[in-house]
């Protein structure tokens, strides 16, 4: 039986033009000011916060604050490495929300998994997301620069890196599983063409 991931990369993708410099930067931007952007930087200053980490930066509002201000410039990093990389690569980082039926909760999870990690390419078909890889442990190694000194170590910049990536995947699956109430930040509408075929994998 193949898994959800796997069936998810196998679905078609419907070519489109190559894109412009302007409408990539036009969804850098819609993300990095999104409130998607927020939510990364929320969650990871709470889980710091928890933990108390870096000890230096203390407790209260002002140190979560320290830690909202220091993942989010993580995300601004990320993104504008991203940004680059993905030009160059051709590949296409917005998520395309499944047009699975909404109880297939596997099959919709692994698309959000699948194209997290493996986007769209321009021209048609798929690639290995090395944007997001080099822009996230990128992130990671530059926020890593102003942690106390204490801390900034190879080991802190992977953690920082590895919590980027897990948000963008946190952020997908959050876009598949609100939607269509919602949509914030470069998310593309599913095709209504490929509806009917995937509803009868479901």
């Amino acid at each position: 039986a193949k898994s959800a991931v796997q069936t998810a990369t196998e679905q078609s993708d419907t070519s489109e033009p190559p894109r412009t410099f302007k409408e990539r930067f036009y969804d850098y931007s819609t993300s990095t000011l999104s409130p998607w952007a927020v939510f990364t930087p929320s969650v990871s200053a709470g889980i710091g916060q928890a933990r108390n980490f870096p000890p230096e930066w203390k407790q209260g509002g002002e140190g979560f604050g320290k830690r909202v201000a220091s993942s989010y410039g993580g995300v601004v990093i990320e993104n504008t490495i991203s940004l680059g990389f993905s030009s160059l690569d051709h590949e296409d980082l917005r998520y395309p929300l499944s047009t699975y039926q909404k109880t297939a909760i596997l099959k919709r999870a692994g698309h959000a998994v699948s194209y997290t990690f493996v986007p769209k390419k321009e021209g048609g078909g798929r690639r290995f997301g090395w944007s997001r890889l080099i822009g996230g442990y990128g992130a990671g190694f530059a926020a890593n620069t102003w942690y106390p000194a204490k801390h900034s170590d190879t080991r802190n910049a992977l953690y920082l890196g590895s919590v980027n990536l897990a948000g963008d995947l946190g952020v997908n699956l959050l876009k598949e599983f609100i939607r269509p109430h919602f949509v914030f930040g470069s998310t593309r509408k599913a095709s209504t063409a490929k509806k009917d075929d995937e509803k009868k994998g479901s």
